[in-house]
């Protein structure tokens, strides 16, 4: 499966909702694997902000979408890359 894919249904498949990402959600998976991120961090990072975020917010978990956790990804990025 591909990085893009893998990602996608991670993320779809976490929120419990949603048939594709948007666009800015796409563009956003191809800068980190451009990056060279590997997409096993990518999915930890995401679940980790998804859940941070959801904390946080009083919004229905149904409105995540990766931009709206980015922050919380980089965080994860940058943690695992300084260790």
């Amino acid at each position: 499966m591909s990085y893009h894919a893998t990602v996608e249904q991670f993320f779809l498949s976490l929120k419990g909702s949603g048939l594709a990402l948007s666009a800015n959600d796409y563009q956003l998976i191809g800068e980190w694997e451009t990056r060279n991120v590997p997409v096993k961090l990518i999915c930890r990072a995401i679940e980790n902000g998804y859940y941070c975020f959801e904390e946080q917010s009083s919004r229905q978990s149904k409105k995540i979408s990766l931009i709206k956790i980015q922050k919380y990804i980089e965080e994860e990025i940058q943690k695992e890359t300084y260790k």
